[in-house]
């Protein structure tokens, strides 16, 4: 398990950093330092975009820094980091996000610990916003999920994945009022959470914000989602990225299943249910006004039906491989 456990000189460093203009929080006293921990893996391009989003914060600029952690990506970061003066990298060469998650926990400085990823852009106010939230009415929250905005690349004119995604995904608040977690895209805790509760799950590719949410208020935390602390994130523009999403996905469920118990993801439906026409989805989808003209509605729809239906033969996959392989070597 990774050692959380900060020593006395790193944290009397951080209250030195404070000082008597310093903003306060209700009950809580001067403003806390905040450590931002970023995955990286193999995507230089949009790094730059969310590092320089992070550079802009209201938030005083002495009292956060950003941990990038390169998480063996093909081609070294640092250049990119070194660029921006509140960021710093740490490489992390054991593949998965929620492994390179626990590295940035363990090298970060801060009293409080925020979460966003490479591709995702901040609000001006995200920290300000996020740590206000946090500490209200002296920490009665343990655990913020913020609101996640997906955007298509072309504003005007979105594409039909690019409607379903931002018609269906990253939906924080949904995450928090019926399955207990928040996505790490937009999370804020204490340090204390992860020390009590310990890291996130690095066995699994996905799904680790759900263990370790569910963990943490099995512990006795409290978390709530806010609606003002927001980050943006780029909608998946093809079926082939919404594939690899939704294999990923099935992937780490299927993997919490068989680490955590076959009951444990009490929401999930049995298998046979999965290949079931996604009726009430659909007409949802018809109804919905924001998502264009009806043809537009319809491609949605089409874009859901493929979805469902990717993650039904998925999971038949990983639940059955014996069967799944003599069904394709037969072929």
């Amino acid at each position: 398990m990774v050692s959380l456990t900060k020593s006395t000189e790193v944290r009397a460093q951080h209250s030195a950093r404070r000082d008597d203009d310093a903003p306060s929080h209700p009950k809580c006293g001067p403003a806390p330092f905040v450590s931002v921990v970023v995955p990286v893996w193999n995507d230089d391009a949009r790094l730059p975009f969310c590092l320089r989003a992070l550079e802009a914060q209201t938030y005083p600029g002495h009292l956060y820094e950003v941990v990038v952690v390169d998480n063996d990506s093909a081609e070294p970061i640092a250049r990119i980091v070194e660029r921006f003066t509140h960021a710093r990298v740490v490489r992390e060469a054991r593949h998965g996000s929620y492994v390179a998650r626990n590295a940035g926990v363990e090298q970060a400085q801060g009293e409080v610990i925020a979460f966003t990823d490479a591709d995702c852009l901040p609000a001006p106010d995200w920290l300000e916003k996020g740590v206000a939230r946090l500490t209200r009415g002296g920490g009665c929250a343990a655990v913020v999920a913020g609101r996640i905005e997906v955007f298509a690349q072309s504003r005007h004119r979105p594409n039909a994945v690019e409607r379903y995604e931002i018609f269906v995904a990253l939906a924080q608040r949904e995450f928090v009022r019926r399955y207990g977690f928040g996505a790490t895209a937009n999370l804020f805790t204490f340090r204390e959470v992860f020390e009590r509760a310990g890291p996130f799950l690095a066995e699994v590719k996905s799904g680790g914000d759900l263990e370790w949410g569910r963990r943490v208020t099995g512990h006795g935390y409290h978390l709530e989602y806010a609606d003002d602390v927001r980050v943006s994130h780029p909608a998946r523009a093809s079926l082939a990225a919404l594939y690899s999403k939704m294999v990923r996905v099935v992937g780490g469920l299927h993997d919490l299943r068989r680490i955590k118990g076959r009951a444990y993801l009490e929401f999930d439906r049995t298998l046979p249910l999965e290949f079931l026409p996604p009726v009430r989805g659909v007409a949802r989808t018809l109804r919905e006004p924001s998502l264009g003209r009806m043809r537009d509605r319809l491609q949605v729809c089409a874009v859901l039906c493929f979805v469902r239906y990717v993650t039904a033969f998925e999971k038949l996959r990983l639940s059955y491989p014996k069967l799944w392989n003599r069904h394709t070597t037969a072929r």
